[in-house]
């Protein structure tokens, strides 16, 4: 599970409003395709796209149709390596600190949705603080929402997924050992399944 690490360069690149703005007619200028997302409305002006493979989806806010701006970003990878079923990883997320009013809550209601669509989703290798504390409280809601919560570490010799029951389990024994600063945390992983595993 994550290996803890700075800010990282898509963070910094869609921060800046001249890169952000290249960023968003680039990935215009493929010919995107609505998403839907359950819930959300989306405002006049905005569009709400994914790429043609369906894993890279964009807010953009096209007010300024000669200068629209990523508002939201999210990649995922889909891979049955990891632990042997399909399973959907976020790699990179972002929201627009300028835009918080409208992006409070959008990461919780994309990540949902990727698992109603996914099933299982499992944490990435590297993450920044903000998204230690994204994956801490998918974590807590899934264990109160009944879902299956599992770690793993695949440097442990025979190692298998050990299911989390608890939120208490989980902040006492896991959290302390899901996150750190060597290579070794690259190997460690946390999964929510919305089947048994």
């Amino acid at each position: 599970m994550p290996l803890l690490i700075p800010e990282t360069d898509f963070s910094d690149q869609l921060r800046r409003p001249s890169t952000n703005k290249a960023a968003a007619k680039k990935f215009l200028a493929k010919y995107p395709k609505p998403y839907h997302l359950e819930g959300f409305i989306i405002p006049e002006g905005y569009r709400f796209v994914t790429n043609k493979k369906g894993k890279q989806i964009r807010l953009i806010d096209k007010t300024d149709s000669s200068n629209p701006r990523i508002i939201y970003a999210v990649n995922i990878e889909l891979s049955d390596k990891k632990i042997g079923q399909r399973s959907c990883t976020q790699v990179m997320v972002w929201s627009d600190p300028v835009e918080e009013e409208l992006t409070i809550g959008l990461p919780k209601k994309v990540f949902s949705a990727l698992l109603e669509e996914y099933v299982i989703m499992i944490s990435d290798e590297e993450q920044t603080n903000d998204g230690k504390r994204f994956w801490e409280r998918r974590l807590i809601q899934s264990l109160k929402n009944g879902h299956f919560v599992y770690f793993y570490d695949s440097f442990q010799l025979g190692s298998q997924l050990i299911q989390i029951n608890t939120v208490d389990e989980f902040l006492e024994e896991y959290e302390p050992l899901g996150w750190g600063q060597d290579n070794e945390h690259k190997g460690k992983m946390f999964i929510i399944s919305k089947m048994k595993i």
